[in-house]
């Protein structure tokens, strides 16, 4: 028995979270997203069936950074079938949850991602010019947000998406129908402006033009005025009348790696010799890891007067704030442009991961309490059980292995959609019919170098309109 506890406790103290994901992230990197589909796929069974929703979604956005379009939507409407499934039944595993760790249930996705997947589906269909079925993602976004508004009304917490709202605008724009996308930009502008403190992005030029111009289109020249007087820095942009026939190019960009949570294990001793054994294990008592977990939970299972609490945060990514670089050009016209921060998504998970955080600790505490009470029984039943000879060493050696147990299985969640990216950048640029190069540069701050990473070529019509996407890492 003592052979099994310590081998269970050494495997969990060196086992990690899926490593596949390190693979893909070298993969797309590397400019090599068809690699990153296989590793993707390759690792399914790794997930299992309490992350199932958490490998459509990763296989889903893999796919959609491979620019296989269709298949990453096929994937992502099993994801939005299985958030629908979740919400409404609330599969839950509560016991197990509680006793051992939060990883046990079914993984529902953190709000913003239960967004994300239709966000992602709704870039799909823009990218294959399918604007009818990109306007139920429209929809679909919608009434998410306002289920979430709902269910969350007069809370500080996640309700509303800016770049979602604007995506919602946007894809009624591109579809042609100006009235839904006005009302689209509208709120948008509303959210952006309330959710700036946390989502650490303002209002974006983009959408202060978009406002501008649909509402000339619309005949609100009032609204229009407003607009101008309120926006004057984008005066100068374009304002297409009814019976204006240029295209237009959307470049989305992708900057960075997404979002990875971690474990934050607090040990919490309760004697003053237990402390000075945390000190001494823990110099200016740093945290464990998952490494060193496992040691850990050996030592102070001896001990008997120290209890685990594990908690998730996100680690700390470095951020780039360089803007890309768009060039357009034909024999007549060379115009460069730079995109503009619409999302970050490092903060908007930071936020929905802090709106559950005071109940997610409770949770945590209470889980660990009744761990080390049920270890504590283990210990005062196996001493009862064995005859008077044995009680003095039987049961602190069972109840030593039952604290053990529960050090080293205590665990965060840190399921998170990884392979979304870091942060969201849009460009929009008017043009005349014709034949064009489009030149894409990430991280220069000088315009003159773009054009180095990425390149297309598009002929357009008139009344045109092309969504290009751009991936770029850290």
């Amino acid at each position: 028995m003592l052979s099994l506890i310590v081998g269970c406790v050494l495997f969990i103290g060196c086992s990690g979270p899926m490593a596949h994901y390190a693979g893909v992230e070298r993969s797309l990197l590397a400019g090599q997203p068809d690699q990153a589909v296989q590793i993707m796929q390759a690792a399914k069974e790794a997930y299992g069936t309490n992350s199932r929703l958490l490998f459509l979604m990763d296989q889903g956005m893999v796919l959609h950074l491979a620019g296989q379009y269709a298949e990453s939507n096929a994937v992502l409407e099993e994801a939005h079938l299985l958030i629908e499934d979740l919400y409404t039944k609330r599969l839950r595993d509560s016991a197990s949850a509680l006793l051992v760790n939060e990883a046990r249930q079914p993984y529902e996705g953190a709000s913003h991602e239960q967004v994300m997947v239709n966000v992602v589906k709704g870039l799909n269909y823009a990218l294959l010019q399918q604007w009818n079925e990109a306007l139920v993602e429209a929809r679909r976004i919608d009434h998410r947000l306002n289920v979430l508004s709902d269910k969350e009304d007069g809370t500080d917490t996640y309700q509303e998406d800016p770049f979602a709202r604007y995506l919602v605008g946007l894809l009624y724009d591109m579809a042609g129908d100006t009235n839904n996308a006005y009302v689209g930009y509208r709120k948008a502008e509303q959210v952006y402006k309330e959710s700036e403190g946390w989502a650490r992005v303002s209002l974006p030029d983009v959408l202060k033009s978009d406002l501008i111009r649909t509402a000339n289109r619309l005949g609100l020249k009032w609204e229009a005025k407003r607009y101008l007087e309120q926006y004057p820095e984008v005066a100068n942009q374009p304002s297409l009348s009814q019976g204006d026939t240029r295209a237009q190019i959307v470049v989305v960009t992708y900057q960075g790696r997404g979002p990875k949570k971690e474990d934050l294990f607090i040990d919490v001793p309760v004697s003053l010799d237990a402390l000075a054994l945390v000190a001494v294990t823990k110099p200016g008592f740093r945290g464990s890891t998952r490494r060193t977990r496992g040691g850990e939970a050996l030592l102070y299972g001896i001990h008997g007067r120290i209890a685990r609490i594990a908690i998730p945060r996100f680690t700390l990514n470095e951020k780039s704030s360089a803007l890309n670089a768009i060039q357009v050009r034909n024999e007549t016209i060379s115009h460069t442009t730079q995109s503009q921060r619409m999302y970050d998504i490092h903060a908007v998970a930071e936020k929905t991961l802090a709106d559950g955080y005071d109940s997610l600790v409770l949770r945590a505490v209470a889980r660990s309490a009744m761990k080390m009470a049920a270890a504590e029984g283990i210990r005062i039943g196996a001493k009862a059980a064995v005859g008077k000879n044995n009680r003095d060493w039987v049961g602190p050696l069972v109840g030593g292995l039952a604290r053990v147990f529960a050090l080293a299985t205590e665990e965060a969640d840190i399921r998170s959609w990884r392979t979304l990216p870091g942060e969201i950048q849009l460009a929009r640029i008017w043009l005349e019919p014709g034949d064009y190069s489009i030149a894409i540069n990430s991280g220069h701050s000088r315009l003159k170098d773009a054009g180095r990473d990425s390149f297309s070529h598009l002929s357009l019509q008139k009344n045109d309109t092309r969504f290009l996407l751009y991936q770029k890492g850290p």
